[in-house]
């Protein structure tokens, strides 16, 4: 079942919860949060984003999130205070994104699953970026 937080549950350091609604456990069926997709008419930045789906979740403070609300190409990725000596994110944007992420999840032995995704023609643009935007962000 897929597990979902917001922005403001993924920056309080040292609370775990997830976004639940009670709703949810009303049918046999999964139930997902209502989304809307991005219109790429702007760059997205993680103020941007208002829940996130969580794609891997360790103790340790290494976590990858995909953007949920809205719905974009757009990568969170949170990375353990005791690798880097304070807390720090990295995002990926764009054209490539979930590659560069399945990429950087292995540079920590974890093995995420990369699914290939129907694309429509008029939003094959997204796709056909030579190099996507990547950012790596210290967090006070």
């Amino acid at each position: 079942m897929p597990r979902f937080r917001t922005t403001e549950q993924i920056f309080k350091i040292g609370v775990g919860e997830e976004y639940f609604d009670p709703n949810w456990m009303d049918s046999d069926v999964v139930i997902t949060p209502q989304t809307k997709e991005w219109d790429y008419s702007k760059e997205l930045k993680v103020e941007d984003v208002d829940l996130w789906e969580i794609i891997y979740q360790q103790g340790g403070g290494f976590a990858v999130y995909a953007s949920w609300l809205p719905y974009a190409e757009f990568y969170l990725i949170t990375l353990p205070a005791y690798l880097y000596k304070e807390n720090s994110i990295e995002i990926y944007y764009g054209a490539l994104a979930s590659k560069k992420v399945y990429e950087r999840a292995k540079d920590f032995g974890i093995n995420l699953n990369l699914n290939k995704v129907w694309v429509e023609p008029e939003e094959m643009w997204l796709y056909q970026q030579s190099e996507p935007k990547t950012s790596i962000l210290i967090l006070p």
